[in-house]
């Protein structure tokens, strides 16, 4: 079982869902990844751990009264929130939520790079980020989606630290970036214009036709595929009942 214990800055280490409908997402999830969840005590948000197999594998919250949307945010892991929010705004990002202490669980910050797409960062605490990865109902991969890669791709590599690669992707180029030498996320084009710029999330399963059935009898709705990438597995594109976008993977080999 693939689990982990800690994440070095610039890794994806979080995914949460600010959900318009808590309760119908929990139980959505659950039926699609076998979550099981510990609701967490708070004075404003509405907030569930999702816990596979005892460990945390994702959030999700309520969201705010003035918010019409449900959406999955990805946080990277970083030594420092303030010095990285200070980066953020240095290189042309925008911090949307400035750091701020989540009890003794650590310290976050949200903002969106140069080209509008949203990320969070998070200094671990007590919670350092997801437990279980690379299994069903574990996060697997986290992918930018941009219209301006020749900004944001930079923008990463001095707020982050990441090195990236640029190769031929099946529609077009695709850039890995990199922590240590190892790829931890990538970065494309969107497939349409209709796409606004963003942070994907993308969560192993073990059979993805079958996570297609369940996501439509659960009220969800499949968007593209399922389709295979060589060498990587096979993806399904798909929607939860409140609307919120998210990938999975089907992986073609175990990875630990």
């Amino acid at each position: 079982m693939p689990t982990r214990d800690g994440y070095p800055e610039g890794v994806p280490s979080w995914a949460d869902l600010d959900t318009t409908d808590l309760e119908t997402a929990k139980a959505f999830y659950a039926d699609l990844f076998g979550w099981e969840y510990s609701d967490q005590d708070s004075d404003s948000t509405p907030y569930s751990m999702a816990l596979k197999n005892g460990h945390p594998a994702a959030g999700m919250a309520q969201t705010e009264e003035d918010q019409s949307f449900s959406v999955w945010t990805t946080y990277f892991a970083v030594d420092d929130v303030d010095a990285t929010a200070a980066r953020i705004e240095s290189e042309g990002g925008t911090l949307m939520f400035a750091p701020a202490d989540v009890t003794d669980a650590g310290r976050l910050a949200v903002a969106t790079d140069p080209t509008g797409a949203v990320f969070g960062i998070w200094q671990s605490g007590r919670h350092f980020g997801a437990g279980i990865v690379n299994e069903h109902g574990g996060m697997n991969w986290n992918e930018l989606q941009s219209d301006d890669l020749a900004s944001a791709i930079p923008f990463y590599e001095r707020v982050l630290g990441f090195t990236s690669e640029t190769s031929e992707g099946l529609s077009g180029p695709y850039t890995s970036l990199k922590v240590g030498g190892r790829a931890v996320a990538g970065a494309m084009s969107p497939p349409n214009p209709d796409i606004p710029n963003n942070w994907g999330v993308y969560f192993a399963v073990d059979d993805v036709g079958r996570a297609k059935d369940i996501i439509v009898e659960a009220g969800g709705r499949a968007i593209a595929g399922p389709m295979e990438i060589p060498d990587v597995g096979t993806l399904l594109v798909a929607a939860d009942p409140t609307g919120a976008v998210f990938t999975l993977i089907q992986l073609a080999m175990e990875i630990d």
